[in-house]
């Protein structure tokens, strides 16, 4: 109460003798000390002075020189000023002739957007409400974005800043797309207000800041760079594209968006081609944006000696579901002939919808898939690779696809056209349909003793070869009981298949086609397996050793499925029905035997990384059945001995196999062996391949080779070689220099594969991806 009273008191004192203080000034505090003969205040204790304009002085210790008209501070002052932005720092004077607020000590200024600035120095101006400052300046906005300037100008009314020797340090994630990322802006002058930031003769670049000063690895020079928070967009006008300080592009106008947009309008970064096939071509794409939750890819392919080709991607997401449109067009060869390069337009369309009809309590999904192309070789040509076209796949389909599925029942509902590339219509297997395909399984029973029962229901209807129709009706009840543990840690379990199947077929060779035809077919099995392990506590190490056995009787008889494509495994070995045809049970009984070894690492008792493992099976059959396919060697009363490898032999090196060996032990029919090597920084890949005897007629190597150059680069050499013809199918080699703003590539391919107008080749591909630039993103939604 008592300072509250010597307060009001000093403020009626100064506001009455005006002969000894300005009225321009109200000067409050705890304690006062008057100099009649210099005309000097010294005021202490919650000093605080304000003066007409609104502008607010806090400190513990101030001076006011009356003659001077000059106030000054002593140590640690705050002004808050007519405008709400914060001044803090110590020695502070007040010019009340000049209407000059300043100091030569370091000041922080705070905006009323939070945004800091510090200063060496300031001069503040009362009266146009702008400050100045010149030496280290350094200004973090309220994003941790920071700027140095060595001269600034300040506009508290205007809310501007302009200033010159800009270095600005973009510290916000939005604007990185790597951690090492270390975006920034250097340029002349900058203009700063609440619309944006304007550089003069900037310079901007991603990179991460090279040691010693080095360029970086690319960067954009302009005349003007401007950032438009409305519009989100950074402008540059007259702008050059420098890689490594070499100007590659040079932009008249050119922009991006900013780093808080994820999709923008705008061109992508060029790809240039040379093809032996047509030549060289480059591709510039044009991504828009159209909507937030709309967008699409326009790219023309430009030959140097071809017809151009156009691409196009379209993409809309809806609230629950998603639509892609692919489409593509040429007019053709330039030059043709009878014989590979035949006459006429070339053109695509591929369309892909989803939708997600889920609800809470069960999953439900329709697709819709269409696929068109108007000549066989076309994708290949123009080697086209999109995300639905791809030239690889030599199968394109028209199908619709419905499921729906919740705790107990699921249903599929299909409908498909599929066309094969390849084929030729005189052998009449270009086109198979399969309208309808209709789904049902539902789980029956399922209890402690008995165990589950499912049953699965499948109605269908396929043409292929033209004139061979088929209609059937499967259903299936399966059955598998709980499994039981009897003496000596035998785990045991019983399954069971009971198949109805009814159908009629015109045409088809392999099926009865007189009427209606239906067939009653069941198995049943029972399978065991000895579960056993032992740990090797000095070497940290577990191993398994895992006996299995299962018998399988299957009464009645079987359709002649001979020559199938079936190949045995140890993955299927075990199986209730090895075959993949939807109508028919293997008939006949077998036992299966077999076992798994491995060794695996042990860690505070929790099973690690493997070691080795080997599994082997072998079927033994009563008797012969020659309506199994002999590929699968189940025809036979003794299969192949099928079984799985694997080895680590270091750290680096491993092995892996896949084998079948003839039951007499004289021959290898399937060996498919992988090796895996790491050296430092470089990796080897190796795939043999050899089929003999029932099995197929395949051999072939494959290698790759890829050299991480000290993460700043990848060099990669792939090769595969058909050992059966001693011919090189392809081989390609490939160079990317990566860094953490740039991904430089050459790739040079050479493929020996012909089909008609696909001729063996030579193709070399340069491409380049400046992060965060070049690359198009799909509309917001969660696919």
């Amino acid at each position: 109460m008592k300072n509250n009273f010597l307060k009001l008191s000093i403020t009626l004192f100064f506001l009455i003798n005006t002969n000894l203080f300005g009225e321009e000034l109200d000067i409050k505090a705890n304690q006062m000390k008057l100099n009649k003969e210099t005309k000097t205040i010294l005021a202490e204790g919650s000093v605080q002075i304000s003066d007409p304009k609104k502008n607010i002085i806090f400190a513990e210790k101030a001076e006011y020189d009356k003659n001077n008209e000059l106030m000054r501070s002593f140590g640690a002052t705050d002004i808050i000023t007519s405008e709400k932005f914060r001044i803090q720092g110590e020695n502070i004077y007040y010019d009340n002739k000049k209407g000059i607020i300043y100091s030569k000590s370091n000041t922080l200024v705070t905006d009323i957007n939070g945004n800091k600035i510090y200063l060496d120095m300031f001069d503040y101006s009362t009266e146009k409400k702008m400050f100045f400052s010149q030496g280290n300046i350094e200004v973090q906005d309220n994003k941790t974005n920071t700027y140095l300037f060595s001269e600034i100008y300040i506009d508290e009314k205007k809310r501007k800043i302009v200033g010159s020797d800009v270095k600005s340090f973009l510290n916000d994630n939005s604007f990185k797309d790597d951690e090492r990322n270390e975006p920034r802006f250097f340029a002349n002058s900058a203009f700063i207000n609440e619309e944006g930031i304007t550089f003069q003769k900037g310079v901007f670049t991603n990179c991460k800041n090279r040691e010693g000063g080095k360029c970086p690895p690319w960067s954009i020079q302009a005349e003007k760079i401007n950032h438009n928070k409305a519009k989100k967009t950074v402008y540059y006008d007259n702008a050059v594209l420098k890689i490594y300080d070499f100007p590659i592009f040079y932009f008249p106008k050119f922009f991006h968006p900013g780093p808080t947009v994820k999709r923008q309008s705008g061109f992508l970064f060029p790809k240039l081609q040379d093809n032996s096939s047509v030549g060289f071509s480059a591709s510039t794409p044009y991504y828009w944006a159209i909507s937030e939750n709309k967008d699409m890819t326009f790219t023309p392919k430009i030959y140097a000696k071809e017809n151009l080709l156009v691409l196009h991607e379209y993409r809309h997401a809806f609230k629950d579901s998603f639509l892609i449109l692919d489409s593509g067009y040429t007019k053709g060869y330039k030059k043709t002939n009878k014989f590979k390069k035949s006459d006429g337009a070339r053109s695509h369309f591929f369309a892909k919808f989803n939708r997600d009809l889920s609800r809470d309590d069960f999953s439900s999904n329709l697709e819709i898939n269409y696929q068109q192309v108007s000549n066989d070789t076309y994708l290949k040509v123009h080697d086209i690779k999109t995300e639905l076209a791809d030239k690889d796949k030599n199968i394109i389909s028209k199908d619709l696809s419905y499921e729906f599925q919740d705790n107990k029942n699921y249903l599929g509902i299909s409908a498909a056209m599929y066309e094969n590339l390849t084929s030729n219509d005189s052998d009449k297997t270009r086109f198979e349909y399969s309208v309808p395909n209709i789904l049902f399984e539902r789980n029956l029973f399922t209890g402690d003793k008995i165990g589950v029962f499912d049953i699965r229901s499948n109605a269908f209807v396929e043409n292929f070869k033209v004139n061979q129709t088929t209609k059937f009706w499967v259903n299936d009840i399966n059955w598998q009981s709980n499994p039981f543990i009897s003496f000596n840690g035998i785990q045991n379990k019983f399954k069971g298949l009971f198949k109805i199947v009814n159908y009629e077929a015109e045409g088809a060779k392999k099926y009865k086609t007189e009427g209606l035809n239906s067939e009653i077919a069941g198995v049943i099995a029972y399978d065991a397996k000895l579960p056993m392990s032992k740990i090797n506590e000095s070497e940290n190490k577990i191993n398994f050793f895992t006996p299995k056995f299962s018998f399988r009787y299957a009464p009645g008889h079987m359709r002649n499925l001979q020559d199938d494509d079936l190949k045995l495994s140890y993955s299927n070995a075990f199986s209730l029905n090895r075959n993949a045809e939807p109508d028919v049970i293997e008939k006949g009984e077998s036992i299966t035997t077999g076992f798994e070894i491995s060794s695996s690492d042990l860690k505070n008792g929790v099973t690690g990384g493997k070691n080795y493992s080997l599994s082997l099976a072998q079927i033994q059959s009563l008797r012969e059945n020659k309506s199994i396919p002999s590929k699968s060697s189940l025809d036979q009363r003794a299969s192949d001995l099928v079984g799985e490898a694997f080895i680590k032999l270091s750290e680096n090196f491993n092995l892996k196999n896949e084998f079948s060996i003839d039951h007499n032990l004289n021959d290898i029919n399937y060996n498919d062996l992988e090796a895996n090597l790491i050296l430092g920084n470089t990796s080897f890949n190796l795939n043999y391949l050899e089929e003999s005897n029932h099995i197929g007629t395949s051999n072939y190597i494959k290698s790759g080779i890829n050299v991480d150059l000290n993460n700043s680069g990848q060099i990669n050499f792939n090769i595969k070689k058909n050992l059966e013809t001693d011919s090189t199918e392809f081989y390609d080699l490939a160079y990317d220099y990566i860094n953490d703003c740039l991904r430089a590539g050459l790739v040079f391919r050479r493929e020996f594969y012909t089909d008609r107008d696909v001729e063996p080749s030579d193709s070399l591909m340069f491409r380049v991806t400046l992060f965060p630039f070049g690359e198009a993103r799909s509309p917001l939604i969660d696919r």
